[in-house]
């Protein structure tokens, strides 16, 4: 992963995004000297050792991950809400410090925490941007995670979920109109349809896949 070149992120950040939640596990007040919320999270990943070929657009056996997160106590809206949350699913935007922050526990820092919905926003019915690949594909499926990454090119990288085979692929954004509708459309839940093009050459960014469509109404490329 890269770092940011947002003037935020220069700081001390190492990515920024949303994330789809599968449980809370854990959330507890510690600190002696600065008082934090501390917890434990479940969230879709995979194995990277996986063999995956190109053939497959590398799809991979979704995995649960466990990640130790922290909240500032005055962020009380989201400690609120991780209090009352008992069970189920949640959308939580977070922040990856990269050098140690004062009075959190851990590098992993939660912004903000929401129920998705419908009207949680209002995204576009469809988004398009120009391809950055010679072959496309598109399938129906969900956005699991979308973060910001990079120093002189700055990505955003993340997890989408193929409803139909139930594997979850890595891919990239580079344009930020599209990473803003990405996150959009997480917050509403909704399965979507996704365009996806696939690079031949590389290296700036840290998958192969780009999205270059968003489409509730119909399969990407049909327009």
């Amino acid at each position: 992963m890269l770092l940011s070149a947002t003037p935020a992120m220069a700081i001390g950040t190492y990515a920024e995004g949303w994330m789809v939640v599968k449980k809370l596990t854990k959330l507890e007040s510690q600190g002696i000297m600065f008082d934090s919320f501390e917890g434990e999270l479940i969230v879709t990943g995979y194995n990277d050792d996986e063999e995956c070929s190109r053939e497959d657009y590398e799809c991979y056996t979704p995995i649960d991950r466990t990640i130790q997160f922290s909240v500032r106590p005055e962020n009380k809206e989201v400690v609120n809400f991780l209090q009352q949350k008992k069970e189920g699913s949640f959308l939580i935007q977070y922040r990856i410090h990269r050098i140690e922050n004062l009075g959190l526990n851990t590098d992993f820092e939660i912004v903000k925490a929401i129920n998705p919905s419908p009207s949680a926003a209002e995204p576009a019915p469809s988004m398009k941007v120009d391809q950055t690949g010679s072959r496309q594909f598109s399938f129906k499926g969900k956005f699991l995670q979308l973060d910001e990454q990079g120093t002189l090119i700055g990505t955003y990288e993340g997890l989408y979920l193929d409803e139909k085979t139930g594997k979850v692929h890595p891919y990239s954004v580079t344009n930020e109109g599209m990473a803003k509708h990405i996150y959009d459309v997480m917050k509403t839940g909704k399965s979507v349809y996704i365009g996806i093009s696939d690079a031949i050459v590389t290296g700036f960014r840290k998958s192969d896949y780009d999205v270059y469509e968003v489409n509730e109404q119909e399969p990407a490329g049909m327009q």
